[in-house]
């Protein structure tokens, strides 16, 4: 009887098995976790030979023809093909060489299950390009398709973890030049057209397959007996000839360093740059045709120090993608920060050398400390590992958490391990997952072996978990002794912390410090090694900067910080106290104009170049942002003067340029503002430093909103001067924010409502910048309801950055109660509003939200 009932409840199970396995997955609009996760268990051995048909013209349409070649386990569903465009782009659809009865249902091009066979499978799709991600400008056009937009432009599998070979065939006008990921095999032109094919590439995913097409200029270098092209568009012979030879040097010397710390020789076929105008990101690391923003490669003659360094970085991030990322890629675009925090903490790492006279502890503080701040401080926090259902989202989990945070807890984890450690075990995880895909937990199980330290708890913590510890010191003194000492955490709410890091105390004394080291893994720690110690002027918990989290200043060590600031010898030590400083104004513990007034002291006095900048930028967000009107009137002409004089009598030309950006953004006073037209119209220099056009340009823009009444003059003037085509476009574009006449801005205002008129992402955040200027801020308070309602459009059309870009554009003059309670009404009024998109707004709004 036993054995009847077992064999009856084996069979029930096999037939239930059976049926879940039968039943139909559901259509959902964009590309969902459990269509993706049956995909990858049923596809293999994929390849796409890819056609497209390019007009010159770029409102005409651009034709296709994909042949997507796999092997498939099972039969049992039908195949769900991604294309978010509508049937009518469908021309024509073959399913293993026989016209396919495929219907088309939420982004989908779905084919029956009975047309498919198990094994070898070809489906052959005639279709028109959807024009989303193509970036089309009149006279070229780039592809850009991460996170999960190559389903806008053609139909494929569009998820990280289906890579595939890619076969690509481009025609093309014959006056322009075309690229792609792969190595060019043959171009052949007919009358005048082009006909460009490419090598088949290595595995990629659909995000990094991209080709490029216009009329650009080319320069090659060989290196190590291979040849590296990069195609720009610049018309500045000067700027070429001043920055050509150190983008090339920089890009050598990424690919020697990832090279040996890799133990992998490069493992693509080319390696070529394309330089874009106004390209939307930094750049964007496509296998073999990478691209990159104009603006951050081709530097001024008198770039600043921290633009030099921010190319740097940007070139060997972007090549350190080419190992993370490109060759391991992660499953799921929730993972999205494991490319990114390996490119961000590497670069850091390959760049150092050419910088060897900066302090490089501190230049890892300033470049991602801040950053990572400005979210984690905000109610929207979120935490570096995020959940991501579908794809059509995965472009709300980029932002500075996974860019800065992340390369800050790679840190601790390089700590944890040691350098070498992590190092051997970033090489296991490139031979292990090479041309494939891989998560953190598969690295952390790899680096476990490594270490007795519980990495996989310690994990939870700093990459589960949104927000920052909030770190306070309680010192009791008697007869100018320490008697107690005690430091506590907690999360923003107040509830005890759970964070596990060490600190490195300092405590500050006219002429001496003394440091005392603690592992802070609980709550509350009794501090007794201080007792008896003499009462310090300050104390400052994470003086090394291996420690992260909103560290709460002491009334003596705030007061002290706020008068005697330069009184901190050490580099290190004084930036690190500079964030602490400014983050207890953002947390309300300093105000505005105890802050500025003590920036002010220190602007003749700060010689260090990283601190000045991190200063200066801080001082320009502080004088804006946390000053009334009446705390400005009678504080600008100090900055204004202490400004000049250091302006005018500094040396150096990198913190000169630092110090002019200061002081264009703070003067408002007559005499000031008449100064700086003069400098613009070239009547008279700055000490040495002259205007480039990009600056002039910024100065033009700056001082048409500061004095409405030559606008008109200032913008014509230098729209004519400006004589790159590119660049001339663009002050086209952004002229009407500029006008004096408010109509004229409200117009240019609704006109962004238009997608079209969004297609330039940069050049629209530029114009709305211009229009939330904190001297429009009544204007502003206008747009912002609009802006907001927007947000929900912006998601679906712009690239990844754009929601919040629009939405820190769009807040980035207002320090008003108003603005926060327009805010709160859309938030209460929408309690259904996307949760990924509300987190963008309580980020980018964090600093009204606070105004009660």
């Amino acid at each position: 009887m036993k054995t009847i009932q077992t064999l009856a409840l084996s069979v029930c199970l096999i037939l239930t098995a059976c049926s879940t396995s039968q039943k139909n997955l559901p259509v959902e609009s964009g590309v969902a976790k459990t269509l993706a996760d049956f995909r990858k268990e049923n596809i293999s051995s994929l390849e796409y030979q890819l056609q497209f048909d390019i007009p010159e013209g770029k409102e005409e349409i651009i034709t296709g023809k994909n042949k997507i070649v796999f092997a498939l386990k099972s039969t049992s569903q039908d195949l769900q093909i991604d294309f978010r465009e509508n049937v009518q782009s469908i021309k024509s659809v073959k399913s293993n060489g026989k016209p396919s009865a495929f219907r088309f249902e939420l982004e989908h091009v779905i084919i029956p299950k009975s047309e498919l066979k198990k094994g070898l499978n070809e489906i052959v799709i005639e279709f028109i390009a959807g024009n989303t991600s193509l970036n089309r400008n009149d006279e070229f056009l780039y592809t850009l398709f991460v996170p999960d937009r190559a389903r806008t432009a053609f139909p494929c599998f569009d998820q990280p973890n289906l890579k595939a070979n890619f076969e690509l065939t481009l025609s093309i006008p014959s006056h322009w030049k075309a690229m792609g990921n792969g190595k060019l095999i043959s171009q052949k032109e007919n009358g005048k057209r082009t006909t460009y094919k490419f090598l088949k590439t290595k595995p990629l995913p659909t995000y990094l397959f991209s080709f490029v097409a216009g009329q650009f200029e080319t320069i090659t270098r060989e290196y190590k007996g291979k040849k590296h092209t990069m195609y720009h568009r610049e018309t500045d012979s000067e700027k070429l000839a001043n920055n050509t030879d150190e983008i090339f040097r920089v890009l050598f010397e990424s690919l020697d360093w990832l090279e040996a710390y890799t133990d992998v020789p490069y493992p693509f076929a080319k390696y070529d740059i394309v330089v874009i105008p106004s390209f939307q990101y930094g750049g964007m690391e496509h296998t073999g045709a990478t691209l990159y923003n104009a603006s951050k490669l081709f530097l001024d003659k008198n770039a600043s120090n921290s633009s030099i360094r921010y190319r740097a970085n940007l070139i060997a991030h972007e090549t350190a993608h080419m190992w993370f990322g490109d060759l391991v890629t992660m499953k799921w675009f929730d993972q999205v920060w494991l490319k990114e925090v390996f490119a961000n903490f590497l670069a850091d790492k390959i760049t150092n050398p050419s910088f060897p006279n900066m302090n490089h502890d501190l230049k890892f503080q300033m470049a991602h400390v801040p950053s990572s701040f400005s979210v984690d401080r905000t109610t929207g926090a979120n935490p570096i590992n995020q959940v991501l259902p579908n794809l059509k989202d995965a472009g709300t989990v980029y932002g500075a958490i996974i860019y800065h945070k992340s390369p800050i807890v790679m840190n601790m984890l390089e700590n944890i391990t040691g350098e070498e450690a992590l190092k051997k075990g970033l090489q296991a995880y490139m031979k292990n997952y090479a041309y494939a895909n891989a998560s953190w937990e598969d690295l952390i199980s790899i680096l476990d072996d490594t270490t007795p330290f519980d990495l996989k708890q310690w994990s939870k913590v700093w990459v589960d978990k949104a927000g920052r510890p909030h770190i306070s010191i309680d010192i009791q003194n008697e007869n100018n002794k320490i008697k107690q000492l005690s430091i506590s955490q907690t999360d923003s709410k107040g509830t005890a912390g759970d964070w596990t890091q060490d600190l490195n105390l300092i405590f500050g004394y006219k002429d001496d410090s003394k440091y005392i080291n603690l592992n802070m893994d609980k709550a509350k720690i009794a501090i007794k090694e201080a007792i008896g110690m003499d009462t310090p002027d300050y104390i400052i918990p994470n003086s090394k900067g291996d420690a992260y989290g909103f560290f709460q200043l002491d009334d003596k060590s705030k007061r002290y910080l706020l008068e005697n600031f330069d009184g901190i010898k050490d580099d290190l030590v004084r930036g690190i106290a500079l964030i602490n400083l400014y983050e207890n104004l953002r947390e309300g513990f300093v105000s505005g104009n105890e802050f500025v007034e003590a920036i002010e002291k220190q602007i003749s006095k700060e010689q260090n170049v990283l601190v000045l900048e991190r200063m200066l930028s801080y001082l320009k967000s502080a004088y804006w942002l946390d000053l009334n009107i009446e705390e400005r009137k009678l504080l600008t002409k100090k900055l204004e003067d202490s400004l000049w004089i250091r302006l005018s009598l500094e040396k150096d030309m990198s913190k000169k340029s630092s110090l002019y950006s200061a002081f264009a953004s703070i003067a408002q006073s007559p005499n000031r503002l008449e100064q700086l037209y003069k400098v613009w119209k070239e009547e008279i220099a700055i000490g040495g430093f002259s205007l480039s056009e990009t600056k002039a340009t910024s100065l033009a823009c700056n001082l048409a909103i500061k004095m409405p009444e030559k606008a008109e003059e200032l913008v014509k003037t230098q729209t004519e001067r400006i004589k790159n085509p590119d660049r001339k476009k663009k002050m086209n574009f952004v002229s009407p924010s500029l006008s004096a006449d408010p109509q004229v801005r409200k117009e240019f205002f609704e006109s962004l409502k238009k997608e079209e008129n969004r297609q330039i992402e940069r050049w629209a955040l530029e114009a709305l910048r211009h229009l939330n200027h904190p001297l429009r801020e009544k204007e502003a308070l206008t747009y912002l309801p609009e802006a907001l309602e927007l947000l929900k459009e912006i998601q679906v059309t712009g690239d990844i950055f754009f929601p919040y870009n629009w939405l820190s554009a769009s807040y980035s003059g207002f320090q008003s109660k108003e603005a926060g309670d327009i805010t709160r009404k859309l938030l209460e009024e929408h309690p259904d509003y996307p949760e990924n998109l509300k987190l963008k707004i309580l980020q980018a709004s964090d600093l009204v939200l606070r105004k009660k």
